[in-house]
């Protein structure tokens, strides 16, 4: 099973999927890393967007992020190089 939040080593593996964003004004950007552990977690235990934990962004925050994100395709390469069940022990 996947480690949330994602070790340095699995970060490094789809890091570069992520598009790079030009600073612009107004709030920081939450970083790709902190959506991406919430939207593992969020896959991994099946559960709701309201019941993600305040240890993550925001929900619409990362919401918003998962939807750009599905429809770039940029989380069918994530879950390609980072499957979130060992396929050879068949675990999830």
């Amino acid at each position: 099973m996947l480690q949330i939040p994602l070790t340095d080593v699995d970060w490094a593996r789809v890091q570069h999927l992520f598009p790079v964003v030009p600073s612009g004004r107004g709030r920081p950007r939450r970083s790709d890393r902190e959506i991406l552990n919430a939207i593992l977690w969020l896959q991994q235990t099946k559960e709701k967007w309201h019941r993600l934990p305040a240890t993550f962004p925001p929900q619409q925050t990362c919401y918003l992020r998962y939807m750009t994100w599905k429809k770039t395709g940029v989380l069918e390469r994530v879950n390609e190089r980072l499957p979130l069940c060992d396929q050879a022990l068949s675990t999830c």
